[in-house]
């Protein structure tokens, strides 16, 4: 466990770098404002864990991106780029609204089932891309991009047509409150149990890269497609799952989102979360532990850039910036390379925790 620790502290060393100079930058930015950066920073601090009401808007802000951001390392682990986390955080949404009206006669028992749902469905939606890039070799970022415009348009059209309900709020039925993701509870505002599925997945999806053969296929085809296939790995077989896993990530998700914060789905819908998984992953470094740290700091940022509005003059949008720098210095290493010197680009080449722990 302590080289687990290790080869961890290892790998989180260049994120936290390049944080720390993003918050450097965004502190320049607050002056220019002619704001206090300290006193702009204490309260973003403030709201995201300064109360347990903050941290459990953190958390819950953090859950969803936990999913769409595995849906994104899972497939990057195979050499792919999985753009189509929005469309099937939607497809896993859309059908937690339908599923659950229909199963309410089971009571509680029915919420693992509608999980269970959401998880097929986005494993199909997401096998799609897969088997277009394996079969007609249909390039996969083009396809998840084009099937987010089609599963956002199908659930918008199954929420304002056949599903939908009478209900002011134009969209599906309210799904009924023995249905739902109960709360955490403990003070934590609306943190449901969405958190710990999304926690579980991200073991999961742990587990299965790297204590399994499947897992150890999709990571050897990502690492060297060429030396996979001429062990007998097919190539097409695991970019299919590889998506396809990612797709059941993400609508995972967007069930999770329904059960747990909306009780159905309204149009227009929550938006975003896909694409946010993207950064997530990238800030994670495509590993799960990576991922859920990524998740709450993104959480985070979105909760305290409030109560930092509030106490100061500093926009909102200082956070989205915050973000931007972060990502645009963990993808650039050349760029920390040229603040720090060389060393960063030892600590960006990776560490054990990258490869995974045997």
């Amino acid at each position: 466990m302590s080289r687990f620790l290790r080869d961890a502290a290892g790998a989180l060393v260049f994120p936290v770098i390049a944080i720390f100079l993003a918050f450097v930058i965004g502190a320049v930015l607050v002056l220019i404002s002619g704001n206090n950066p300290i006193v702009a920073y204490l309260a973003l601090l403030e709201g995201a864990v300064g109360s347990p009401v903050a941290l459990g808007r953190t958390l819950l802000n953090a859950t969803p991106l936990i999913f769409t951001g595995l849906a994104v390392a899972v497939a990057f682990r195979a050499g792919l780029f999985n753009i189509g986390g929005e469309g099937q955080v939607y497809i896993g949404a859309i059908t937690a609204a339908i599923v659950a009206v229909y199963l309410t006669a089971l009571g509680p028992v029915g919420i693992p089932l509608v999980l269970l749902a959401c998880l097929a469905t986005g494993f199909m939606w997401g096998a799609i891309p897969g088997f277009l890039k394996a079969r007609f070799g249909a390039h996969e970022v083009i396809t998840t991009i084009m099937l987010n415009f089609i599963a956002i348009n199908l659930a918008t059209y199954l929420a304002l047509g056949p599903f939908r309900s009478e209900e002011i709020v134009p969209g599906t039925r309210t799904i009924e409150t023995f249905m739902r993701l109960p709360l955490v509870g403990f003070g934590l505002s609306r943190v449901h149990y969405g958190l710990f599925v999304g926690l579980l997945a991200a073991l999961t999806v742990y587990l299965l890269l790297w204590r399994t053969k499947l897992g150890f296929r999709i990571r050897a085809v990502g690492l060297s497609p060429g030396a996979a296939s001429y062990a007998g790995m097919g190539i097409g077989r695991n970019t299919v799952l590889a998506l396809a896993i990612g797709g059941a990530m993400a609508g995972l998700g967007g069930g999770a989102e329904v059960l747990g914060v909306y009780g159905k789905v309204s149009i227009p819908f929550v938006a975003n979360l896909g694409f946010n998984g993207i950064g997530v992953a990238l800030l994670g470094r495509n590993h799960p532990v990576g991922v859920v740290l990524g998740a709450l700091l993104f959480g985070g940022l979105a909760s305290g850039a409030q109560q930092m509005q509030f106490d100061t003059d500093v926009p909102l949008d200082l956070a989205d910036v915050l973000l931007a720098v972060i990502l645009l210095l963990v993808t650039a290493t050349k760029l920390v390379e040229f603040i720090i010197g060389k060393r960063a680009r030892s600590l960006a080449t990776g560490t054990r925790l990258d490869e995974g722990v045997s």
